[in-house]
């Protein structure tokens, strides 16, 4: 166990859950099983290329910046940050189908910074490599804040009191989670849910998230999770969803 890991108190994970499909006596094509696995630094880079490629439609951020030109650039930045500080505690888990990379999730354990210094750092520096880009698309962001600020303020005083609500106790995030567009539909996201949330429910740990995508909702209902607060009534954001999930007992 790592330095890290002592000093939050997480257990650390088995290296990998599920194994591939064999291919049986008659020669017939069975699908492959998804195997979850810790994601070793080394494969930082291709997690983060999933999680891109899965983010990239998110309703919040194309209607903040439709081009995709210009949200790509901000897209990257954000992603690898938060991929690399949770490859701290080994709590960044992929789905693996076949082959394939099909998915990622980021959680961060309880009592967790979202961003340290480090990381501040770290997000400054990738803003730079990507600064000409980043500047094309500054006035879009201006003229989306200028045109509905009040808005904005709403929104981030009802975050708050959502974040704060959703996040109280042992706790742990679950920061991103997606699945490349070719690998959804296999269960991979299925997976990785699986895996966290039954560790939650043998720490007698809470689970939150947030999402702006309305398809997620039902789909984070089915594993538990309830919805805290839904801040709807923005110009530009089709909706904000906090949800939180008690530890099941039993």
């Amino acid at each position: 166990m790592s330095e890290q890991q002592r000093s939050t108190n997480i257990r650390p994970y088995p290296p990998s859950t599920g194994q591939a499909a064999q291919s049986p006596a008659d020669g017939a094509v069975r699908t492959p099983v998804v195997e979850v696995r810790v994601l070793r630094p080394a494969q930082a880079a291709a997690a983060a290329a999933a999680l891109v490629r899965g983010f990239d439609e998110e309703p919040a951020k194309v209607a903040l910046l439709p081009d995709a030109a210009m949200r790509r650039p901000w897209l990257e930045t954000s992603i690898r940050g938060r991929l690399h500080e949770a490859l701290r505690y080994g709590t960044v888990h992929v789905a693996v189908v076949g082959r394939e990379l099909a998915a990622v999730a980021v959680w961060l354990p309880p009592g967790v910074p979202k961003l340290s210094l480090r990381g501040a750092v770290r997000a400054l520096l990738a803003l730079l490599v990507h600064a000409p880009a980043i500047a094309r698309s500054v006035p879009r962001i201006i003229s989306v804040l200028v045109r509905d600020l009040p808005g904005w303020v709403t929104l981030a005083r009802r975050r708050r009191r959502a974040v704060a609500c959703a996040a109280h106790g042992l706790t742990w995030r679950l920061d991103l989670l997606a699945t490349v567009p070719e690998q959804r539909g296999q269960g991979s996201a299925r997976s990785l849910l699986e895996r966290q949330l039954q560790r939650c429910d043998q720490d007698g740990a809470a689970a939150w998230l947030e999402t702006t995508d309305p398809v997620n909702v039902p789909i984070y209902e089915r594993f538990g999770f309830v919805t805290v607060a839904h801040i709807a009534d923005l110009s530009w954001l089709p909706g904000l969803w906090v949800m939180r999930r008690e530890p099941r007992t039993g």
